[in-house]
């Protein structure tokens, strides 16, 4: 999800000097999470097809829980503590963690679904991962500054899950408010990547670890969400 580390710049000055230092940034965050995702793939496709760590994921279905604790632990972390995210090796160290936590929430939710259906929505993710961030990138509005439409989207994504807990039928209408509610913040950490004078908020040179790990982690919530929904289709 989106931190809300990135300045303000009407209160703080610029933190790029020049358009070369900005193209640093944008690619050092992309291979950032470039490599995430491809350890993330890797691990989920060996969880997927091989057979004793999918039995093993489904007996221990709880490990997919452990690994969302420590995703809502490093969430307060980030809003709190986001100095530990700027400071080597320390930022390093907790990137891989958080890497590894997702990882195992990605294949405790895959090994529950046919290979077929995790790699449509490994190809559905892809797809709209490219048009949101062409859409970002090119867009004339700013979503940078959208967050009490995000908030209360957020509360309503929340509340629709603890209903779908009790009615299972109405869980489609969750999963698609998900995906929904993800695509918007892929957009906004897109738009705080990029900065300009366009976007009220950007993140500072120094905050490419957390940059990465917002984007990162949307995309991952982002498949989830689909390929809940594309599960919730199937059946």
């Amino acid at each position: 999800m989106p931190c809300f580390s990135g300045r303000r710049r009407e209160r703080e000055p610029m933190y790029f000097e020049d358009r070369y230092s900005r193209r640093i940034f944008i690619s050092r965050v992309l291979m950032i999470v470039a490599i995430n995702l491809l350890v993330t793939t890797l691990i989920m496709t060996f969880c997927v097809f091989h057979m004793g760590a999918r039995k093993f994921l489904l007996k221990h279905w709880y490990i997919g829980l452990v690994g969302m604790g420590i995703i809502l632990i490093f969430s307060f972390m980030i809003c709190c503590c986001s100095f530990l995210f700027r400071s080597s090796p320390c930022k390093y160290i907790l990137l891989v963690i958080y890497v590894l936590a997702h990882s195992t929430v990605v294949c405790s939710a895959a090994v529950r679904y046919q290979p077929k259906l995790v790699f449509i929505a490994v190809a559905s993710c892809a797809a709209i991962v490219v048009m949101l961030c062409l859409f970002a990138r090119f867009a004339p509005c700013d979503f940078t500054g959208c967050w009490i439409f995000v908030f209360v989207l957020s509360l309503v994504v929340l509340i629709m899950g603890i209903v779908a807990i009790f009615f299972p039928t109405i869980r489609i209408v969750y999963a698609s408010l998900g995906v929904l509610l993800f695509c918007v913040y892929i957009v906004i950490d897109v738009q705080m990547i990029i900065g300009g004078g366009t976007h009220k908020n950007e993140f500072d040179e120094s905050d490419y670890v957390l940059a990465a790990m917002s984007l990162y982690s949307d995309i991952v919530f982002l498949f989830l969400y689909l390929l809940d929904l594309i599960g919730l289709i199937d059946d």
